[in-house]
């Protein structure tokens, strides 16, 4: 069967509501040299002079989104994922008709609901009634079927005492109840949310989350644009991860959001690592600025610190239960015999989390030679989401600082866990004696 025939073959078979084919959309920015700013004056003497005004200068054409082919079909749950500036938002607005392709073309069937930018073309000056209705009818509806769901909506927003003031007078959450409400009592086919139930009371938003489940159960397709892939895991059958106006992974749900999540971290490592060069690069600077960052006779040197993971990678991003070691190499100068190796752990916010040395954890180091490694396992890191530093020290027993080093590495902690506070214990519960089992 030729390709073409096996794409009619398929088009047949499944309803698809969005039909994306060979999609592109750039946008041109443009600056102005210095020289080209000008007052009115200088402007109009230029014009008389009939000299011609300074042209633009046209900088590199933004590519949102790159030839991208995509089917979407009837009754499906998609979320899209990727950082900032990969195309989500640009994707749907090119969907809705906002914008109009570069290239390629969009083919949608049936009535679109858009919450992307609630109550965007409501006119402040006209009432919350004026502006329903005229929304009503933008989104497709008749007079007659605006005033037959129109206490519905009005109800549905928790207006009904504001409803004929000049939405002018309204706060932020209340255009977006409002917008939300007309938008979802369209009896859409297809509804577009573009991080719009980040405003707005905890209650309204557990009633919009409710009234999208709703359409969902009626068989209606939902594209959702969200930062939060627990919502993209709960409420989508596939996930679509877009990176730089392309398709980088599509999918089950868990899978690609453990993808995009790992891509999310290599990333922060790499940025992580490339800042501890450029703060090596400037220490001497800096050195003459703030308050040393490390000091002692180096009579004992640290030389080098890495913190590896359980396969002996070193790393800069972890999880809450992963094993982690710190490996300390070091140098003797000159001969000691009373030697302290410690480590610190530092919240980014200065709090200090955890601190030990080998004094306190009692541990025989036999004899030391001119040089080596001392190690501390960490058997599970337990901390909770967040940006972190290590201090390294080698001292004597009595405080004499050999080399003390704060901020000798940074690293992060990514963690979907929900607990609070600072540390994530191993812990059980039970009841009336006999432990629960969590799901």
């Amino acid at each position: 069967m030729s390709g073409s025939a096996a794409r009619v073959a398929d088009t047949s078979s499944v309803d698809y509501v969005v039909d994306i084919v060979a999609l592109s959309k750039s946008f041109k920015r443009s600056t102005r040299s210095k020289g080209s700013y000008t007052t009115f004056k200088s402007s109009l003497l230029g014009f008389l002079k009939g000299a011609r005004r300074r042209s633009e200068q046209e900088a590199a054409t933004t590519v949102a989104i790159n030839d991208l082919t995509m089917r979407i079909p009837r009754g499906s749950s998609i979320g899209l994922i990727g950082r900032n500036g990969s195309g989500k938002s640009t994707f749907l607005k090119l969907v809705t008709g906002i914008y109009k392709p570069t290239s390629g073309t969009v083919s949608v069937s049936g009535r679109v609901a858009a919450l992307i930018e609630l109550g965007a073309g409501f006119h402040p000056d006209f009432t919350g009634r004026e502006n329903l209705m005229l929304a009503g009818v933008m989104h497709g509806l008749s007079r007659q079927e605006i005033l037959e769901r129109f206490d519905e909506i009005v109800a549905f927003a928790e207006l009904e005492d504001v409803i004929d003031d000049p939405v002018r007078t309204y706060s932020a959450g209340m255009f977006m109840r409002l917008g939300f409400s007309v938008a979802v009592h369209t009896d859409p086919d297809i509804l577009l949310v573009d991080e719009v139930l980040a405003v707005g009371d905890a209650g309204f938003v557990a009633k919009c989350k409710d009234k999208i489940g709703e359409l969902r159960r009626r068989g209606k397709t939902l594209i959702l644009v969200t930062h939060d892939l627990d919502s993209v895991e709960r409420w989508c059958d596939e996930a679509i991860w877009l990176h730089q106006g392309e398709v980088k992974d599509r999918g089950n749900p868990r899978r690609v959001i453990d993808a995009y999540r790992h891509f999310i971290e290599k990333g922060e490592e790499r940025q992580i690592l490339e800042a501890e060069a450029q703060r090596a690069n400037t220490e001497e600077e800096i050195a003459k600025t703030l308050e040393p960052a490390r000091w002692g006779s180096r009579e004992v040197e640290i030389v080098a610190v890495k913190v590896i993971n359980s396969s002996s990678l070193e790393r800069r991003v972890f999880h809450p239960d992963d094993q982690v070691a710190v490996e300390i190499s070091y140098r003797f100068n000159a001969p000691q015999s009373d030697v302290v190796f410690g480590i610190g752990v530092k919240r980014a916010d200065g709090l200090q989390v955890f601190g030990t040395n080998t004094s306190i954890d009692r541990v025989v180091l036999g004899t030391l030679g001119t040089e080596g490694v001392i190690r501390c396992d960490l058997r599970r890191m337990g901390l909770l989401d967040g940006s972190y530093s290590i201090d390294v020290a080698a001292h004597r027993q009595d405080g004499y600082p050999f080399d003390y080093q704060q901020g000798a590495i940074q690293f992060s902690i990514r963690s979907e866990n929900k607990v609070v506070g600072v540390i994530s214990p191993e812990r059980t519960w039970s009841h009336n004696d006999k432990e629960c089992v969590c799901g």
